[in-house]
């Protein structure tokens, strides 16, 4: 009797352990798959917020040079790449330009002067410890910073306010460019009869690229691209009479 009696005790201690050890084991298991649910779900939410940082001042940005370029009267300076293939993934990469609009202060009837400019490295060539910003100063102001982070790069034309058509489907390359080059800005235009004045642009092409999603490493593997005309009402309406 003492013999089975010590036999069922026993087996229910080594049962208790079996059942300790189970239960630990799913314990771990519900522990990792809540963690990975947990952090999947945090990089979720921070891409959204990268995601939602980038078109917050994308759109910012657009708004703003939008809305001063169709008031613009003229344009003073424009410092940006040029390069005479218009393909080039240089050209048109922007430092700087200063335009002149209507004085928006109260009781203001003349013009004042606006300026955007780049801050970072040159070439927007990624670099340690570095920023690439984008900002606007109107005179006698203080500068403001419209792009502070995950601006890629941003590029600036002057045009002579021409529509342009589209690319034919069967058109060759250096034909569609050979139509445009004509239209577009560059201090020496090679072109007869190409615009090289810059008291003749007529329009302002801006190609805005931001970085939409970082990975864990802070690498880009998501961008998004902007690219708006802006016809000022004030020069081409000038430029009709």
């Amino acid at each position: 009797m003492k013999q089975k009696k010590s036999n069922r005790q026993n087996s229910r201690k080594a049962f208790s352990l079996v059942e300790v050890m189970i239960s630990l084991l799913l314990a771990g298991i519900i522990i990792s798959i809540s963690y990975i649910l947990i952090d999947r779900t945090f990089k979720s939410l921070d891409r959204q917020k990268q995601s939602l940082d980038t078109l917050h001042e994308a759109r910012y940005f657009l708004a703003m040079i939008e809305r001063d370029l169709r008031e613009m009267t003229r344009v003073i300076k424009l410092d940006t790449v040029f390069k005479e293939n218009i393909f080039d993934k240089e050209n048109g990469l922007f430092y700087s330009m200063e335009i002149e609009i209507p004085d928006r202060s109260e009781k203001s009837t003349g013009f004042t002067t606006v300026i955007y400019g780049f801050d970072g490295p040159l070439g927007y060539q990624d670099q340690p410890g570095t920023s690439k910003t984008i900002y606007r100063q109107e005179k006698g102001l203080t500068k403001k910073t419209l792009i502070t982070k995950q601006l890629n790069f941003l590029k600036v034309f002057g045009t002579d306010g021409t529509v342009f058509r589209n690319r034919s489907q069967n058109e060759a390359l250096e034909s569609f460019r050979n139509y445009l080059r004509p239209h577009y800005y560059h201090p020496s235009n090679p072109v007869a009869n190409g615009l090289n004045d810059l008291a003749k642009i007529r329009g302002i092409e801006v190609q805005l690229d931001m970085i939409e999603m970082l990975d864990s490493k802070k690498k880009p593997i998501k961008n998004r691209a902007f690219i708006t005309r802006i016809y000022p009402r004030v020069l081409n309406a000038k430029n009709e009479d």
